[in-house]
């Protein structure tokens, strides 16, 4: 008998992004093995019930369940927001606290897609580390600048984790973090990335590029500062197993020049959101 193995994917999402957080969850269920169920996790940001009966509508046809939790607002209330990056997505940052009897899971930002099974990822071996990610593909000296005494230079894009929930609430990560948030508002350029970094430098395993693809590298717009990261930029390029919309060059916004662009609407198109039209035409 085939064994069943669950992962737990948690997003967070307001109202605006649910059909593109429908469009993430579809593109994870059509790539996984077919024994392999999905326990997604949605920090709603008063999503309203007609989205949340078509988000559902969208896992039905699958093995898959939305549980919906909810967060108090006033914990982030002096966190500092722009027009990008709205209070949401601080709320990672509450995921262990939020999931008190889960032992992992992976947070995925709203503005991905998957495009092979994401089981690799739920099995690396974090070792000691409290999680996984990326590095991030913009910001290379980004701990320098915030003055953050560490052994490493390397910052990683908190769009997408694999967390150790357990460990994070031994050690008390997430207060740590809100402690940050609070005291140093004048450090935090980006937001819940730059005050996870300031927390978690040096205790974090670094993925592969291609498991969070992010613009920059797509569109070739930086290079990697040392040889072998643009080796690696290269062959994710090349192909990607995660892509992450992140920054100008997001597929709905009609200016979009990103590669993938065409394989974020072929996902969308069968989810239970439906777009208008000209939002497709460049």
């Amino acid at each position: 008998m085939v064994e069943q193995k669950s992962i737990s994917i948690v997003s967070s999402s307001n109202e605006a992004f649910v059909p593109h957080l429908a469009t993430l969850f579809l593109s994870l269920l059509t790539t996984k093995q077919t024994n392999t169920t999905f326990h997604f996790y949605v920090i709603d940001d008063n999503i309203s019930l007609r989205s949340k009966f078509l988000l559902n509508r969208t896992v039905g046809e699958y093995n898959a369940r939305i549980s919906y939790v909810t967060i108090d607002p006033n914990d982030f209330s002096g966190a500092v927001e722009s027009d990008r990056i709205p209070q949401t997505a601080y709320y990672r940052i509450s995921i262990p606290n939020l999931l008190k009897e889960s032992k992992r899971a992976i947070y995925m930002d709203c503005d991905m897609i998957t495009l092979e099974d994401i089981e690799a990822l739920w099995e690396v071996d974090l070792g000691e580390n409290l999680l996984a990610a990326v590095e991030d593909a913009g910001f290379h000296n980004r701990l320098e600048n915030m003055e953050i005494d560490s052994e490493s230079d390397l910052y990683f894009n908190s769009g997408l984790m694999v967390m150790d929930l357990e460990k994070w609430r031994e050690q008390q990560i997430t207060e740590q973090v809100l402690s940050f948030i609070k005291d140093n508002p004048e450090k935090l350029r980006f937001h819940d990335q730059d005050a996870l970094n300031a927390i978690l430098h040096d205790r974090w395993l670094e993925l592969d590029p291609r498991w969070n693809a992010q613009t920059y590298m797509m569109l070739n717009e930086k290079e990697h500062p040392t040889i072998q990261g643009q080796l690696k930029w290269d062959e994710a390029r090349e192909n990607p197993a995660v892509i992450h919309f992140c920054g100008h060059a997001k597929p709905w916004n009609a200016d979009s020049n990103h590669p993938f662009r065409d394989n974020y609407f072929d996902i969308r198109e069968k989810t239970f959101f439906p777009m208008k039209k000209e939002t497709k035409l460049l």
